[in-house]
């Protein structure tokens, strides 16, 4: 209806006008003066300022401002608390984004994992065995899951995950540590996203797409360094409507450092080596 559609375009706020407006037309139009005086007087009841209140030998003019004064006073003083019902509302109702709520503990994660990538990096200063670095690198790479894990609140059974590489001959190499559900279709869905100019690339629904229809993965999203393709992460989400704007604002800070991981050379070598050792 055409009254609804414009009361949920002015919101509260118009209404409240409107109500105020209504009984000043109310006040010109009427020729109740004792209705309007007891208006008058059990308004001004409220107010302790001798100027609104009502006077028998003030003159007709005079009460018409003091009146139309004291709407303007209720009809401001609605429109604040209802505005406060609302915000404190809000507040309460709303969840509020997670960059804004993160625990300390979680903080504590992102640290331990740069702790695990400077593990790497010293173990390949100190010229470590390729066991020791392989080690390290896994370890990394299921911490890195883990917190993923955390922000989608996501189970081990709902989430996949490929890390990808460019190999010989502009191939794309998959190196994952648990072979995913549906390798065929995280591969259609890797190459696609390298089509697209952009670092991180999300599918909201998979299976939307026709040669997808069928398969077990419903969401998808994937970050990867600038220029050409060095080193990129795919996740692979089993289960429907797990993305919202907080755990995608939360996925894109945590990703924000693998942008330049695939540029250390080292790292990436040892990532090739998982891949030719069949990972």
């Amino acid at each position: 209806m055409a009254w609804k559609e414009r009361f949920k375009q002015f919101g509260v706020p118009g209404f409240i006008l409107f109500l105020i407006i209504s009984l000043f037309t109310f006040y010109l139009i009427t020729n109740d003066a004792e209705l309007l005086k007891d208006l008058h007087k059990n308004m001004s009841k409220f107010i302790t300022a001798d100027f609104f209140k009502y006077l028998e030998n003030e003159s007709p003019l005079l009460q018409a401002l003091h009146f139309i004064l004291l709407i303007l006073i209720y009809g401001l003083f609605l429109m604040g608390f209802v505005n406060a019902v609302l915000i404190v509302r809000n507040v309460i109702m709303k969840k509020p984004p997670a960059l804004l709520l993160r625990k300390i503990d979680d903080y504590d994660s992102y640290l331990d994992l740069e702790d695990k990538l400077g593990d790497i990096l010293t173990a390949f200063d100190q010229q470590s065995s390729l066991r020791v670095i392989d080690e390290k690198v896994t370890i990394f790479m299921i911490s890195n899951h883990a917190e993923i894990k955390r922000i989608f609140g996501l189970p081990e059974r709902q989430i996949e995950f490929i890390w990808y590489f460019e190999g010989k001959d502009n191939d794309i190499e998959l190196v994952h540590l648990k072979t995913p559900t549906d390798i065929e279709c995280a591969a259609k869905l890797i190459n696609s996203a390298l089509d697209m100019p952009y670092v991180r690339v999300q599918e909201s629904a998979v299976n939307s797409r026709m040669e997808l229809r069928d398969s077990p993965i419903k969401q998808f999203i994937t970050v990867r360094n600038y220029g050409n393709l060095k080193l990129g992460l795919a996740v692979f989400i089993l289960k429907d409507n797990i993305f919202t704007n907080e755990n995608l604002k939360e996925f894109t800070f945590y990703t924000s450092k693998m942008i330049l991981i695939g540029t250390n050379n080292r790292f990436l070598r040892q990532f090739k080596r998982k891949k030719n050792a069949g990972n």
